[in-house]
Parts: structure tokens; sequence; C-alpha cells
């Protein structure tokens, strides 16, 4: 048993593929992908910042792929397939979709003027797909492909002295940046963020196919010392490798379980272990756990608050407030004032109509009033002529006045008449 079946904290990756490999956020692979297009970069906003946009990119390629056909798409089917997919931000589309035909991932069906059918560059798609491997592993997959290819150039005698020299130069020089990383995160990361890192690895390959790269080049050029040391300072580089990694696995089981850190292990890991685990070895997972017996925290005065606070309250009977008037204030008396003011004030409205005459024509002043204070006029007037107490009455003719560019469309003739009293009969 090697040093790694002692400590299998973390499944390998998968030495064949990368579809098993634990899925990373677009903002996460952003950020691995600005150190990846960094030696290129022309400046450090080379990579976007925002994740909707490698979203954006991702759908658009898949559109492409699923609905262009033989003549390809215009702007507008481009859009409405997306819309398919969820809902599209307007403006991000199109700044989008017009740089990618301006870097010419996306090119025009034909080299012409207003031409608006469209297709997606064969290497925009691959290049996407190269970018989610690179950011979702870290790039250790390229070390560990680089690797193989090493192998099998030496296998089947493809590559030159030179070439194969640069391949062993290049595998030492990355596991030495590798392990440089692994020592950083180690003492400055989190346990989370270490162990994100150490699923990307995967030591047991490494192993194998460096310890089987030195085999070949010492059996194949044993006189060729240069290659020799070599193949020497890879094994020098993968020892320190594998070094870091179990410092990263060490830390995170000592600082995890000092912590007591449930998500240091897999839910697959914790379900093995009450499977196949002993009593002794699942009683020692709460041997560190410190439980405190409960105990009363009330004291009397708290008892006594609480009643206090919670008892329903009583309500107690309070008397209606006293009348504001006075002892001799005259209720009726008061109404009947008030309607004598009322009646007053239409007397002295009715008069202002009539002034010297008895009888006047009504029908062009309420016109001119308009609507609806026509309406609050007439059952004024209404009003006053069924007031005996009032010397007016008021009239309607049977003829309909209809006038529909007036402001009152469709009235009666009014006619308000005044009438002599008993007293003003006997002084004539």
């Amino acid at each position: 048993m090697d040093e790694f079946d002692e400590q299998p904290l973390f499944p390998s990756p998968s030495p064949v593929t990368s579809d098993h490999a634990v899925p990373v956020s677009d903002a996460r692979l952003l950020e691995n992908l600005r150190s990846f297009v960094a030696p290129i970069a022309r400046d450090m906003k080379v990579v976007i910042d925002d994740p909707r946009a490698l979203k954006m990119a991702r759908d658009m390629s898949e559109v492409f792929a699923d609905h262009a056909g033989l003549t390809g798409m215009t702007k507008a089917d481009v859009e409405h397939a997306l819309s398919g997919r969820g809902n599209v931000d307007h403006a991000l589309f199109e700044s989008r979709f017009d740089l990618f035909v301006r870097m010419g991932l996306i090119k025009p069906f034909l080299e012409k003027k207003q031409q608006s059918r469209y297709v997606l560059d064969p290497s925009g798609m691959v290049g996407l797909l190269v970018f989610e491997r690179l950011g979702t592993r870290g790039g250790v997959e390229e070390m560990l492909l680089l690797l193989d290819r090493t192998r099998w150039l030496i296998e089947t005698g493809e590559a030159d002295r030179a070439t194969l020299a640069k391949h062993l130069k290049r595998c030492r020089q990355l596991l030495s940046v590798y392990t440089a990383s692994l020592a950083r995160l180690i003492g400055t990361a989190s346990i989370s963020e270490l162990m994100d890192e150490h699923r990307n690895h995967d030591p047991r390959k490494v192993q194998h196919d460096v310890h089987v790269l030195n085999r070949l080049v010492t059996d194949r050029f044993a006189r060729d010392f240069e290659l020799g040391e070599l193949a020497f300072q890879l094994v020098k580089a993968e020892l320190a490798y594998r070094h870091q990694v179990l410092s990263a696995v060490d830390r995170v089981l000592d600082q995890g379980g000092a912590s007591l850190d449930f998500s240091v292990l897999t839910p697959e890991q914790y379900l093995s272990a009450a499977l196949d685990a002993s009593l002794e070895e699942l009683s020692g997972v709460a041997g560190q756990l410190v439980v405190d017996p409960p105990s009363a925290w009330l004291d009397p005065g708290s008892v006594v608050d609480a009643l206090d606070e919670f008892r329903p309250r009583r309500r107690q009977p309070s008397r209606p407030p006293e009348p504001t008037g006075g002892a001799d204030a005259d209720p009726i008396g008061t109404m009947q004032q008030q309607h004598e003011r009322m009646a007053r004030q239409r007397r002295l409205a009715i008069e202002s109509h009539l002034g010297d005459a008895d009888s006047i024509d009504l029908t062009a002043t309420l016109r001119e009033m308009g609507w609806p204070a026509a309406a609050v006029e007439l059952v004024e007037l209404l009003g006053v002529s069924a007031d005996p107490t009032q010397p007016f009455t008021v009239s309607l003719g049977e003829q309909a006045l209809i006038d529909v560019e007036s402001p009152v469309t469709y009235l009666h003739p009014v006619t308000l008449h005044r009438e002599q009293t008993i007293q003003e009969d006997q002084r004539q």
C-alpha cells in the first residue's frame, strides 16, 4: 500500500476524460482563463468579467450548431432561437454579436455588403471546448497530456533528440510551477479552496507517467547524459510535487478535524463509513465533542415579569364625555335657525335671477352654465318651487331643446315666476 492509499481524502480525476471533473462556476472559469490568456494579452481587460457574456457565447455557439443548417442564420434568427432558452438581454446580445462578427468568430455567409446571414467559425466552438477544459481543472490535464505525449514520442521514435529534451524540460517546469502553487495555497488558502484545488490533481498518474518516462529514457538513451539528467530532474520535481499534495491533505485533515468541519469528507465517504466502519471507529468521531447538560435559566423574577406581561388586562368602564354646549342650548332651535338661513340664501339667489321682473326665462342661462352646474342649479330651482314658504314657482315646457354643440345638449324650457303674497295684495 503506497502513501496515497493511506489518505484517500478526495477521489482522483479520471485519467481519460474530464467529463467527471467537479464543475466550477462561470465566474471561477473566467478567473482561471485570465491566467491562461495573460501571455498573449494586450491589457488586463482582455478577458471579460461578466459571466453572462460567457454564457451568451456558449448559448450562441450551440444555437448556430443546432439551427444554422447549410445557409446560416440571420441576426434576428439567432436572437429568436436564444429566447427559446430563456430571457435574453437585448443590449448584451447586440454588443456580443457585433464583437464576434468583428473578431471573426461569426462570419458572413457570403463576402458581400449588406450580408444578413451568418455562420459560426468552427475554431470558435473548438476554442470554447478547450477553454472549458482548461478552466475546469486549472490546466492539470494539459500537464498529463504532455507527459503522455512525451512517452509516446519515445516509444514510437517520432521525435528527434532536441524535441525530446524540450518536452522533458517543459514537463519538469510544469511540475515545479504546480508544486509552488500548492505550497502557496497550503499556507494561505482556506480549507474549501484547498479541497477544490486538490480535486484537480491526480498524483498517482503523475507518479506513474514520470517513472515510466525515466525508465524509457534510461533504457533507450543510456549513453546520453544530458537526457538522463533531464529525466532525473523530472523525477525530483515529481517527488516535490507529491510532497505538496500530501501536505495539502494533511492540512485539510488537521484543521478540519480540529474545527469539526464535517464538509471535509464527501457524503459518499460518510455513508461508506456508516456502513463499513466498526462501532469503536464511529464512536471516536464524537470523542472530541463537548456537550453541556441542560440547565434551568429562568429565575423567579423572570417568571413574575413574564406573568405581568402576558396576563390579560381588564377594561375599566369610563364615563362618556360631557356635552360641550351650555345647559340652556336648544338643538331644535339651532336646526330651525339653520333651515331659515338656508331658505334665505335660496331666496336671495332666486331674487338675483328675477331682479325687478316677475317672470324670466332661464333656459339660455342654464345652457351657458354647462354640465353639471346646470343640473345643480335646476334642482335648486325646483326645490324652491316646491317650498310653500317661498313665493316662487318654476314651470318646465314640454318642448325638447336639443343642441349637440351646446354645453347642455338636452333641455326643456325653464321659466321662473314670482307670486304676489297676501300682504302685497292688501297693500295694493
